[in-house]
């Protein structure tokens, strides 16, 4: 409050210095800038690859053996590294026409349930996919075109993706059981750094 002594209204000690918005976490820059970063990488020379054997087609009649064997593991790679950043970025499919309309003890509930559905379902995908992945180097399998690469290595995108997206569920798990929305802070201002959107473990 301000006083002829004190005309700012700031107190004895000063304005509040502003911190500005907190560090994110190692995680989150690990996830951000590096795993997003790859798969933008991945999506972009699949493109490109896309936009070769279409170009040679039309043009010289010449069809790429492996353009369309490249592509499909290039997007099922940039697709599973993202699943992660995609939750915590707020871009999961979510249906809010019932919860919105729920007590906040009901919401609570239900945010419990859907995350812990969430871990579920990447435990699931995880368990799924393992033996599959072991299967394929056991028997040593490699892609039908000429590249000849190990199948194994390029099935080991579900295993991890199944990891990723288990990590973000956990940590939207552990807000839901705080008592706080875990994906509040999705839907937050976009003008926040995106490192900061999403529950973190």
């Amino acid at each position: 409050m301000a006083s002829p002594t004190d005309p700012t209204g700031a107190g004895p000690t000063g304005p509040t210095p502003d911190t500005g918005p907190p560090t994110p976490g190692l995680w989150a820059l690990v996830e951000r800038r590096v795993l997003l970063n790859v798969a933008t990488a991945l999506a972009l020379l699949a493109t490109g690859i896309m936009l070769l054997e279409s170009i040679s087609r039309s043009a010289l009649s010449h069809s790429y053996f492996w353009a369309e064997e490249s592509v499909r593991y290039l997007m099922i790679w940039a697709f599973f590294l993202t699943l992660g950043a995609a939750g915590r970025a707020g871009h999961m499919i979510r249906t809010e026409m019932l919860v919105e309309r729920l007590s906040p003890r009901l919401q609570q509930g239900a945010n419990i349930l859907t995350t812990a559905l969430g871990v579920l379902f990447s435990g699931v995908l995880l368990y799924a996919s393992i033996p599959q992945v072991v299967r394929y180097r056991s028997m040593g399998m490699l892609t039908e075109s000429n590249l000849d690469l190990p199948m194994w290595l390029l099935f080991l995108a579900m295993p991890l993706g199944a990891i990723l997206m288990g990590i973000y569920y956990l940590g939207a798990l552990r807000e839901a059981l705080s008592g706080r929305d875990p994906y509040q802070a999705a839907d937050a201002d976009p003008e926040l750094p995106a490192e900061m959107k999403g529950p973190l473990l």
